[in-house]
């Protein structure tokens, strides 16, 4: 249907209830690829209690200003965690006003005006969002495919690949800010994080700083799309390593686009990291 839906995974140890009151960072390949076909939908993830709020607002603006399912990725550990956070005021908020389809937004050849519910946004590739109920902007909605810009049912193959790509074409077209790095010494390995690992990774990386190591850090907030400038960062570093309460899937996916030997780092015993752990092995990484 190509509308706004905000889905709140907050991960905990699986599958099924596996260690229900631990976390986990498991359901990022789920969230990436678990539908049937080709369905893309963006991913964010918050990195600590109170970003939980700003990552909501951002998975919000994307649902809304391009039609789509979001999944936004916490976790246990931050479901559980707290810290200060200060309650912003409502001017400084993004605006996620929508404005709804109105009126007709198409003319056919013979000069009739009417309404196509897939006739989309040039820039965002969004299509138009009708009120159920408004007088002449009747259309179909449901799982079978649609045809492009009448959202009429179709069975035409060609339609199918264009849909699709175009479906895919709107992800991939979604706008989030550049990947930014800590890196203030020029160093060689770099340790790439999502979620909630933002915390030990952090502090293990002022750890080895402290001790005359030099590494640089990047967190992800969007894992899909990924930043647009992600390919070239990784580029620059010898080694990067992945930390993740899993088996290691956002490194299955850095290697899969990016053909970068990513090396990960996974623990999957329902516990965040520690510091003093993590510095250990990405001290390791370094010598090696």
């Amino acid at each position: 249907m190509e509308l706004p839906l905000l889905v709140l995974d907050i991960q905990r140890g699986g599958p099924s209830t596996g260690l229900p009151t631990k976390t986990e960072q498991a359901d990022l390949l789920q969230a990436m690829f678990g539908r049937n076909g080709e369905a893309p939908v963006p991913i964010v993830a918050p990195r600590t209690p109170a970003d939980c709020f700003d990552a909501a607002i951002e998975a919000a603006r994307i649902a809304l200003t391009y039609r789509t399912p979001v999944m936004l990725l916490s976790d246990g550990y931050l479901a559980n965690g707290s810290e200060p956070w200060r309650i912003p005021d409502i001017d400084e908020l993004p605006d996620l006003t929508v404005q709804f389809a109105q009126g007709p937004n198409h003319t056919l050849d013979d000069g009739s005006e009417v309404f196509w519910p897939y006739k989309r946004d040039p820039q965002t590739l969004a299509r138009p969002w009708a009120v159920p109920g408004t007088p002449g902007l009747e259309h179909r909605i449901g799982g079978i495919e649609k045809q492009d810009g009448t959202g009429n049912i179709s069975y035409d193959p060609a339609n199918h690949d264009f849909m699709v790509r175009t479906r895919q074409a709107k992800i991939d077209g979604i706008e989030v800010p550049d990947l930014e790095v800590d890196d203030p010494h020029g160093a060689r390995t770099l340790v790439l994080g999502w979620g909630s690992t933002f915390g030990p990774i952090t502090a293990a990386v002022r750890r080895l700083r402290a001790s005359g190591e030099s590494i640089a850090q990047a967190h992800l907030r969007h894992l899909n799309p990924f930043p647009h400038n992600l390919g070239a960062v990784l580029g620059r570093y010898d080694r990067v390593v992945i930390p993740e309460m899993n088996l290691g899937q956002l490194a299955t996916l850095v290697r899969a686009k990016y053909l970068v030997d990513a090396h990960s780092y996974n623990q999957v015993n329902g516990m965040p990291f520690k510091a003093e752990q993590l510095a250990t092995a990405l001290k390791e990484a370094i010598d090696g």
